[in-house]
């Protein structure tokens, strides 16, 4: 980084230092008028560089407030889908318990279910995992002879 620095600044030093032997050598006023115009073209040259790149900025930044936007509407709906609010009133707290705890850990199978909500058996966890299943509020997801579960996502 520092080599970097220390070319720039020797080359900065060689323009400045002939601009400066030259505007000293030169007392003619039209020289120095066209060098004063050249400069100015090339400051509303770079100005303009400039300003483009920044509304490149402003457009990418505008893109990203776009996708948090939709982000945050994707989150919500998840959050807010993953138990129907018709389900609410139609399934017991067990069934409830499940569904959340499925909506917790994104996917589950008999076994997680069994284990969480102490059953003695894995058929009575399954038998409700297929119970919420046929209501339409998981999805089953098969992984070799696995039965995966996962809330099912409503618009």
């Amino acid at each position: 980084m520092k080599d970097s620095l220390t070319d720039y600044n020797k080359e900065f030093e060689e323009i400045v230092g002939n601009l400066s032997d030259t505007m000293r050598e030169v007392n003619d006023p039209m020289a120095i008028a066209s060098m004063l115009y050249t400069l100015a073209e090339e400051r509303k040259s770079s100005n303009l560089v400039v300003r483009d790149i920044n509304a490149k900025f402003d457009n990418i930044i505008s893109k990203l407030v776009d996708i948090s936007t939709k982000i945050e509407d994707l989150e919500k709906k998840v959050n807010h889908a993953s138990i129907p609010e018709r389900a609410s009133s139609e399934i017991s707290e067990r069934d409830r318990e499940i569904l959340e705890y499925v909506t917790e850990e994104k996917r589950l199978c008999a076994e997680d279910i069994q284990e969480k909500f102490h059953y003695k058996g894995r058929n009575a966890a399954s038998a409700r995992l297929s119970k919420l299943f046929k209501e339409n509020l998981l999805e089953k997801i098969y992984v070799g002879r696995k039965v995966y579960y996962q809330c099912r996502i409503h618009e």
